[in-house]
């Protein structure tokens, strides 16, 4: 059993785990409305964004652009004096913006597809009745489409290592299903395993062993490329594991968010995460970069600042020392 550090504490219901590309571990507070980044090595909170409403899940794409899934905070009661509708967010440094507000009930999880889009479970309200769906939004024109519904409270999603497969946690129904993506259309393949609690948050490692946190059990449940059951990750009674990825330089750090007293922990040498954090093969009319309307909105206004303000100030520098 490898030693659990903690890296922190008393931050809310932690939830999403993400180390992007530019090397930082980021968790949200879905109590308190916020998305933390912390030392990966101390534990040591070095930022706070307010998103306001719920933040649980959180994902990168492959520009970069940290993608928040915001439940609005219907899940549980926030902190945060933010307003924050049900959708999507993302991230632009400090700057909160909003990708996607209608369409969704309560979005909980999500990860960037083989197919650049954000692939996104909406279990609705665990005080609603009735299943729930998994949402592809694409930023390039704003599509929302419904992949999959019928879902018994649909929380954590991963895509294999070639971004082929794709497993959704069935929290209700305690199960992962499992889905064939071959780039055009999504088939469902059957019940991959049932488990012990209902799964929440989900990750591969790079030799493609799946992990599930499993909050009600109090343990990490692991299988193996085929499915197979193998020996799970225990945590001590009441600690709660509702999400996981693998952080570090050498991703070689399984962080687990614990709810149970706002923690974050650490296990070192469990195994290795994947170096590239979203599948490599993406669809041939991904322009360089895709911005939502709102960033497209204050990319332009920057713009248009340096055009008034700064140009004419460096033009009169320049006649002044010439």
């Amino acid at each position: 059993m490898p030693d659990i550090r903690l890296l922190t504490s008393g931050v809310g219901f932690t939830e999403g785990p993400l180390w992007t590309s530019d090397g930082r571990l980021l968790v949200t507070s879905v109590s308190r409305g916020q998305v933390l980044e912390l030392d990966h090595r101390t534990g040591a909170v070095v930022r706070r964004v307010e998103t306001g409403g719920g933040p649980n899940g959180l994902a990168e794409d492959e520009h970069g652009r940290v993608w928040v899934a915001q439940n609005g905070g219907s899940v549980r009661r926030s902190s945060s004096h933010r307003p924050a509708a049900a959708g999507l967010q993302t991230l632009l440094g400090g700057t909160v913006l909003d990708a996607l507000t209608t369409g969704v009930r309560a979005p909980n999880d999500l990860v960037r597809g083989p197919d650049g889009r954000i692939w996104f479970t909406d279990p609705g309200s665990p005080h609603e009745e009735g299943p729930g769906q998994l949402f592809a939004y694409d930023p390039r024109d704003g599509r929302l489409e419904v992949m999959a519904d019928g879902i018994g409270f649909p929380n954590g999603l991963a895509f294999d290592l070639d971004g082929t497969r794709l497993i959704v946690a069935a929290t209700r129904e305690r199960r992962l299903l499992g889905y064939t993506w071959d780039g055009a259309s999504l088939r469902f393949d059957g019940v991959l395993a049932a488990l012990p609690g209902g799964p929440d948050g989900l990750a591969f490692d790079s030799d493609g062993r799946l992990y599930a946190a499993l909050p009600d059990a109090d343990r990490i449940a692991v299988l193996d490329a085929g499915g197979t059951p193998r020996a799970p990750i225990r945590f001590p009674d009441g600690t709660f594991p509702t999400n996981l990825c693998f952080a570090g330089p050498a991703r070689d750090t399984l962080v687990v968010t614990a709810a149970k007293g706002g923690r974050v922990l650490a296990l070192d040498g469990v195994a290795t995460g994947p170096r590239h954090l979203v599948p490599s093969h993406h669809r041939e009319d991904t322009p360089c970069l895709s911005l939502t309307t709102e960033e497209q909105f204050i990319v332009g206004a920057v713009r248009d600042f340096v055009d008034r303000q700064v140009r004419p100030v460096t033009r009169d520098l320049e006649h002044d020392y010439t």
